[in-house]
């Protein structure tokens, strides 16, 4: 049985919140004050509240990271989830009649994980990220 697009988009999400929850001291930008102990944390902080200046810095890091681990996809999974993505979906509609191979494009795959793994952020909580929005 084979996973839905769905599901490999959620589970590519899941990898990068686990690697950046692994991104500690030495990775942090939000300052020692802050009670944040990681990366994926001060992520959060910022998708609930405010983008800091260096919100570049993280969202780069984030797409680098997604864009490395969707590349590594087989390529059947890779087209499927380029379906699942608005250009994708809009390229689907376009078509009058039944075609061979079916393009994708990694960049558009990586913003939408990327979107679901920010989703993932808006939710998230914790004593730390609560004490830090408590404190705004």
């Amino acid at each position: 049985m084979t996973e839905s697009a769905a599901t490999v988009a959620k589970r590519v999400a899941r990898r990068a919140v686990r690697t950046l929850t692994e991104m500690r001291k030495g990775y942090l930008l939000s300052g020692d004050d802050s009670g944040l102990v990681n990366v994926w944390e001060e992520i959060c902080v910022q998708v609930q509240l405010q983008e800091s200046v260096f919100w570049y810095a993280y969202d780069r890091t984030v797409w680098d990271m997604i864009y490395w681990d969707v590349k590594n996809l087989p390529q059947p999974v890779l087209t499927t989830l380029w379906l699942e993505t608005i250009p994708g979906e809009d390229w689907l509609c376009d078509q009058d009649e039944q075609v061979g191979a079916v393009p994708y494009c990694v960049e558009d795959v990586v913003e939408h994980v990327k979107g679901i793994l920010y989703s993932m952020a808006g939710d998230w909580s914790n004593r730390r990220i609560q004490a830090y929005l408590d404190r705004r």
